[in-house]
């Protein structure tokens, strides 16, 4: 019994093992598609995540802005850790915004080669450090904000990530990370899970986590579950806060959506690349299909929303780069681009340290 139960042991540390090493892999493969493709996604929730960290733009930083003067630190600015930086979108604003201190932390070596131009730009206020979220190498209490972008669900066990940083954390310190939200009709993830249900095979074998399945992509996503994460790790219950964000994919052609998941994931790239040749076609076929139908759009940072004009047999059909006439009761107005707008709504949850 007791030799069952440690080969029993062993085989859920090698799947966990396993699963940290395909979502290391694919984002060093995946780096530079990531911050070419999804990054103009997420970075639609970096205001989000910074005003619910309490990273707020500093009267020096908005008169370095405006007045084009040298920026004027006191000391006690903000200091903040960005986990799972990225091509360090956020640490960019946070010190855009007049941060003292910005750390942006990768496991990802190619990651940090990406992030490498916003470090230059600050100065030596954002630091880039490789290393893992859920054992930070920082001392206790030495961050006013910790932000996760997307980065919690790619970790084998998210809860330990949301321990180190409460640990990190200076008392009264808030930690706010971003996940995608539970996929709609319509939306790129519905489009993604679609098209593998009804063409591919949604069941291929990935690594687990401790032998059983990961958490899903969404599983932050709703109040309840982020709150109890959270009050685990010890953050103030009362203090948890939830905020959606309209984020979307501006596309130009039907394919990018396929091309988005099939070169800057980590989990999807993967099982893209365990389906036959036959039902990749058939996936990547569905796909744009489902692009298509979101056509005739224009797009805003941050918001999406259908043109109101009506499309009939003899006007131009909606390609990415025709030139489009809409006429109004007082003017006519010419656009020089239709792309495809797929909504990819983000949640952003906030707690702090009490």
């Amino acid at each position: 019994m007791q030799a069952a139960a440690r080969v029993g042991a062993r085989l859920r540390l090698l799947s966990t093992a396993a699963f940290a090493e395909l979502e290391h892999t694919m984002w060093q493969k995946g780096a530079t598609a990531y911050t070419n493709s999804f990054a103009r996604v997420t970075r639609q929730a970096t205001n989000a995540l910074l005003d619910m960290a309490g990273v707020h733009m500093t009267p020096a930083a908005a008169a370095h802005f405006v007045e084009k003067t040298p920026l004027q630190l006191t000391g006690a600015e903000k200091r903040v850790l960005d986990v799972a930086c990225g091509p360090a979108q956020v640490s960019d604003v946070a010190a855009q915004r007049g941060a003292g201190k910005v750390v942006g932390l990768d496991f990802s070596s190619a990651m940090l080669a990406a992030a490498r131009p916003v470090a230059d730009r600050h100065g030596g206020r954002v630091v880039l450090v490789e290393g893992d979220a859920a054992a930070l190498p920082f001392d206790d209490e030495t961050f006013d904000a910790v932000v996760i972008g997307f980065g919690l669900l790619h970790l084998p066990h998210p809860q330990l990530a949301l321990a180190e940083a409460f640990r990190v954390l200076a008392r009264g310190g808030k930690v706010s990370f971003s996940v995608w939200e539970t996929p709609a009709p319509r939306t790129a993830f519905r489009m993604v899970l679609d098209a593998v249900a009804k063409h591919g095979n949604p069941h291929v074998q990935l690594p687990g986590v401790d032998g059983e399945a990961p958490l899903p992509f969404f599983h932050f996503a709703d109040l309840a579950t982020s709150r109890a994460a959270l009050v685990a790790a010890g953050f103030d219950a009362t203090s948890v806060a939830r905020q959606v964000v309209p984020a979307h994919a501006a596309l130009s052609h039907a394919d990018e959506l396929y091309q988005m998941f099939a070169t800057a994931t980590a989990r999807t790239r993967a099982t893209f690349e365990l389906q036959s040749a036959e039902e990749l076609r058939a996936i990547k076929a569905e796909m744009a299909k489902s692009v298509s139908h979101c056509r005739g759009t224009m797009t805003s940072d941050g918001s999406h929303r259908t043109t109101p004009w009506h499309r009939g047999p003899n006007e131009i059909p909606g390609t990415e780069e025709t030139t489009l006439k809409l006429t109004s009761a007082d003017a006519t107005v010419i656009g020089g681009r239709t792309c495809f707008t797929i909504p990819m709504p983000a949640v952003v949850i906030a707690a702090t340290k009490p």
